[in-house]
């Protein structure tokens, strides 16, 4: 271990002792040198919010740089303590982490999101400005998870802040938890099991959580005002001129990447984007929670170094779209313009009958057949285990001859003797006969090596009701955004279930019978021969 890493980790471990030890008025202010002070700051409506200050040794001698941390959820204060160090002592930075309200020792109750939580962070401005010699022209916000999201929606709220770091945020709040219509077995209860103990909840995101976790509803949390929080944020922070680097994970299970993949063009300030494989967080989460070198925080210090503090160090000019294949954790990054000079045209690859299913048929061809609704092999996914194993270069593979056919449909390509390059947004389009007006169908795209194991590269849900049993139905739907490398001699096979119960709630009755018939397709963004 170097000395420089082994001191950053003493200096990290020794500052959140301290900040865990001790508990200052909201009129103290933070100890010089980098030093960490627990102090609680008024939010928007008066309530405390409980914060974590870092400031460089010189803090009275002129105006200093802003940054907010705020806190993932159900995390405290000092859960990007790192970064803040790294921020404070390095690039001169006053950071304040604060925990979001209704959580742990902050005042109110949760926001999920909300105008609350964008006011509480002009509110910390203001105290900082008025308290700990902050240059107004200079403050930034960086955060993960829920703290990306707090901190999206208070840049769009206020124009002070001319930077921000969002890794992994919530682009759309109803997606991430039902994606089309489909509930997920963990998203909702994970997020309820991390904050029963420490957060608390207004009436309305119980009756939500509720409806989400036993009721089962998909819909419960569609209509928070700030459900689809990156599109609502974009307009502002284009109005704004505010610097934007965002950062997602390929795999991640609970805030998926779609939003931050198709929404980041929509962009017209500067701005940067980072897409490595991983689950929710795994990414960037190093490089904020404890310091280490890390791509995505590395670049984020030095963004808001340079669209705060205006140092000349390059990365205005860097590669806008920096992408670390899905496939490859350890591999080089891809580097484009806009995800739009990413992404691969689609082709157009027809369907056969499943039964000795071909990607790539005879269009001509009409066929019928039955498939049974009963879980399969076929798993899209173990949520927040197979992306981080996927980051570690562990992707799991299963047998594809293990997968009945006769309850799930299996498509198979011929192999591509030269392998190719997946990149961009799979779609799938399937002409289906339910037994039931409720059907849900679950799309699963894998990389098939020569001895039939393959990894998934792809996966999404659809779920609609209202259907007429025994008719014909049409259902089009995206898979999550990829680039992935194919290798040699690789085919790509591509199996539909009714039933995957780890990651999703199926509507489709177990045991119904389900006839999927021509004309069927698979759209796929390849290039490849």
């Amino acid at each position: 271990m170097s000395t420089r890493l082994f001191g950053r980790l003493t200096a990290v471990t020794l500052l959140a002792a301290g900040a865990a030890l001790t508990q200052f008025p909201a009129s103290a202010v933070p100890i010089p040198g980098g030093q960490a002070t627990t102090i609680f700051v008024p939010g928007a409506d008066g309530i405390q919010l409980n914060a974590v200050i870092t400031a460089p040794p010189d803090l009275a001698a002129h105006k200093n740089p802003l940054v907010l941390q705020p806190s993932g959820w159900g995390m405290p204060a000092m859960g990007s303590i790192g970064s803040a160090y790294e921020l404070s002592s390095a690039e001169g930075f006053v950071s304040i982490e604060y925990t979001a309200r209704g959580m742990y020792l902050s005042g109110g109750q949760v926001d999920m999101l909300g105008e609350k939580d964008a006011e509480d962070a002009s509110a910390v401005i203001d105290w900082a400005i008025a308290n700990l010699n902050v240059d107004p022209d200079r403050i930034a916000i960086a955060g993960g998870s829920y703290g990306a999201g707090l901190s999206l929606i208070a840049a769009a709220h206020d124009p002070r802040i001319k930077a921000i770091v969002a890794d992994s945020p919530p682009g759309d709040i109803g997606e991430a938890l039902s994606p089309n219509g489909t509930p997920k077995t963990g998203g909702p209860i994970a997020l309820a099991a991390a904050g029963v103990a420490t957060n608390r909840f207004s009436p309305d995101v119980v009756r939500r959580g509720l409806d989400a976790i036993v009721n089962h509803d998909a819909g419960a949390f569609d209509s928070l005002p700030n459900r689809y929080l990156l599109a609502r944020a974009i307009p502002q922070l284009n109005a704004h001129g505010t610097a934007v680097l965002l950062a997602h994970d390929w795999q991640d299970s609970l805030l998926p990447v779609g939003p931050s993949y198709s929404l980041f063009d929509q962009l017209t300030t500067p701005k940067m984007l980072f897409l490595v494989p991983g689950d929710h967080s795994t990414g960037g989460g190093p490089g904020q929670v404890a310091g280490l070198p890390n791509p995505i925080w590395d670049a984020g210090i030095r963004w808001l170094d340079h669209y705060v503090n205006g140092v000349d160090n390059g990365i205005d000019r860097e590669p806008v779209v920096n992408i670390q294949p899905a496939d490859e954790p350890s591999g080089a990054f891809v580097h484009r313009e806009s995800v739009a000079d990413a992404a691969i045209a689609g082709r157009d690859f027809t369907l056969s009958a499943p039964g000795g299913g071909v990607l790539g048929a005879d269009p001509a061809e009409s066929w019928s057949q039955p498939l049974t609704s009963e879980p399969t092999t076929a798993v899209a996914a173990i949520p927040y285990v197979t992306g981080t194993l996927a980051q570690l270069g562990l992707a799991p593979a299963i047998p594809l001859a293990s997968v009945d056919r006769n309850c799930a449909a299996v498509w198979r390509s011929e192999p591509f003797s030269n392998g190719g390059v997946l990149s961009g947004i799979p779609r799938v389009k399937l002409t289906v006969s339910p037994s039931s007006p409720d059907l849900t169908m679950i799309g699963i795209l894998y990389d098939e090596a020569p001895d039939g194991n393959g990894k998934v590269i792809s996966y999404w849900p659809i779920t609609r009701h209202g259907l007429a049993p025994g008719q014909p139905a049409q259902l089009d739907w995206d898979l999550a955004p990829t680039y992935w490398n194919l290798a040699a001699g690789h085919r790509l096979t591509l199996t539909v279930t009714t039933q995957d119960p780890v990651p999703f709630e199926s509507s489709t009755p177990l045991g119904s019978v389900n006839v999927f018939d021509s004309p069927s397709t698979v759209e796929l963004p390849l290039s490849a021969s």
